[in-house]
């Protein structure tokens, strides 16, 4: 017997796709598998809803048993190396928590998993003193923000795959990650033992790394490696240009910072060279605006105008001023200091090297 629906690709949402095999099953609907004529995605495409899977993995969950062991400690491994230990984590399908234990006992203290079986939950509060939540993506909701979500043996099993990928990325953190191990497709005709061993009645969907760049194409990969048919992989969630401009305005604090410094240094009377938005901030962050007797200025527009009721004067000025000159500019620091020196000043010059 075959499902009577027709299934969309899950990746591209392709309404046509070529089968490549039924496979069946005794005491089970027959699956066919096929190829999205448009992504090329490999699915089930004739696999029931959402809703019949997340009852079958509530009821007849065969996972609590601690299974994929090698999985785990390398899923770990990964996480070790990529992760801080105040990342909070979040396993969704976790099963019993092996790898929530797993990381617990390696320093993580903000962990959580949820996991459709209510046996699991309690096994994983009784064997490893774990509390994971009885749920699925479809059901369960969070404020929370988490900086790693781990997906270990999931996708496979999911009908609504972008879906359940969309809703994930809101429980993420700005510059979030998530860990995806699937079953390596690619690699399934290399090494195996039983046949059609892949075409299992709960596995729906064969990834391999260019379908999951395809999933995962607002993030950035961080790691991949294929172990025994397994594929792993870590992402980053791609915000790039928010995390720029945040690495941007934190490093400048860092230089401003030094140069508040620098000027609370300086003497109590100086000329300021530079009119300009650099002079302007600090005039308004620092206490340059105490020191400064003149401002100096190339541009005729500002000359004889006041800043912070301070005058501007033109350079031709500057022979009645010994006070300390103070080059407030970088882009055009050098050309300030050739002219003070053309013009024969032998005032001392301060730059803001920050």
């Amino acid at each position: 017997m075959h499902f009577k629906n027709k299934r969309n690709c899950p990746l591209c949402d392709g309404r046509e796709s070529e089968p490549l095999y039924v496979q069946k099953f005794s005491g089970h609907p027959s699956h066919i598998i096929a190829c999205c004529r448009d992504c090329g995605f490999v699915f089930v495409n004739n696999a029931p809803p959402q809703a019949y899977y997340n009852r079958y993995y509530r009821d007849m969950s065969k996972y609590e048993v601690e299974r994929d062991y090698d999985v785990h400690q390398q899923a770990a491994k990964i996480i070790k190396g990529h992760c801080r230990k105040n990342t909070r984590i979040l396993d969704i399908g976790c099963s019993i928590g092996h790898l929530l234990h797993l990381l617990r006992k390696a320093g993580w203290r903000y962990l959580s998993g949820i996991d459709p079986s209510p046996q699991c939950k309690r096994i994983a509060r009784k064997r490893f003193g774990l509390t994971i939540h009885t749920s699925d993506i479809s059901s369960f909701s969070t404020k929370r923000k988490y900086d790693l979500v781990i997906l270990c043996s999931v996708l496979e099993h999911l009908v609504q795959v972008k879906k359940s990928m969309k809703k994930i990325e809101d429980w993420l953190a700005v510059h979030g990650q998530v860990l995806v191990v699937v079953p390596d497709a690619e690699g399934f005709a290399a090494d195996f033992g039983e046949p059609f061993g892949e075409f299992s009645t709960e596995h729906i969907n064969f990834f391999s790394f260019a379908s999951l760049c395809r999933l995962m194409e607002d993030f950035s990969c961080r790691y991949v490696a294929s172990s025994n048919n397994a594929l792993f992989s870590l992402w980053q969630r791609r915000s790039e240009l928010r995390f720029c401009i945040e690495r941007y305005i934190e490093r400048s604090k860092e230089k401003f910072a030094r140069i508040d410094v620098l000027i609370k240094r300086l003497p109590g009377r100086v000329v300021v060279w530079g009119a300009g938005s650099l002079t302007r901030r600090l005039l308004e962050a620092t206490d340059l605006g105490t020191r400064v007797v003149k401002f100096v200025e190339n541009n005729t527009r500002l000359v004889g105008k006041r800043l912070g009721g301070i005058e501007i004067i033109s350079p031709d000025r500057l022979s009645v001023h010994g006070e300390p000159i103070v080059i407030c500019s970088f882009r055009f620091r050098d050309e300030i200091m050739k002219e003070i020196k053309s013009r024969g000043l032998r005032n001392r010059t301060i730059t803001l090297k920050g």
